[in-house]
């Protein structure tokens, strides 16, 4: 059996993918919102990644997964629906590299509404659920 595969490389593959794809549009982070005055950008919260269930061998090897959220975010409601429709067309058209990973497309799994963050900034917000799978080459 294969042991798992580091998340971090493929987190930060998918972040650069990601960051060139938008270009100087909006910035996608990792885990953590940019200061105030920014109002419109992505974050990206992926978990550390885990042996998929599926897709297994006779020798119990199969590929990793790793599942992220993105948080895309505007000033209202259109702002952040643009970024999430730039982030998806940007994940599910191109595949990040990876030294020494065969990396798949990712997968969308599930989305939630936009909706206004009442709590602490007043932006809009949408959230959609991805996974990547990878395996060593």
């Amino acid at each position: 059996m294969n042991p798992p595969l580091e998340s971090r490389p493929l987190v930060k593959a998918l972040l650069t993918m990601l960051n060139t794809g938008l270009g100087a549009t909006c910035s996608v982070y990792w885990a953590e919102a940019p200061d105030g005055r920014l109002t419109k950008y992505a974050v990206m919260y992926p978990d550390t990644g885990m042996k998929s269930a599926l897709h297994r061998t006779l020798a119990n090897n199969g590929p990793d997964e790793l599942r992220y959220q993105i948080t895309s975010v505007g000033a209202d409601p259109e702002q952040a629906m643009w970024v999430a429709d730039k982030v998806a067309h940007v994940l599910l058209t191109a595949v990040p590299v990876v030294a020494g990973r065969r990396v798949w497309p990712a997968i969308e799994e599930s989305s939630q509404p936009i909706r206004r963050d009442d709590t602490s900034t007043g932006l809009f917000y949408a959230t959609a659920q991805y996974l990547s799978r990878s395996d060593p080459t």
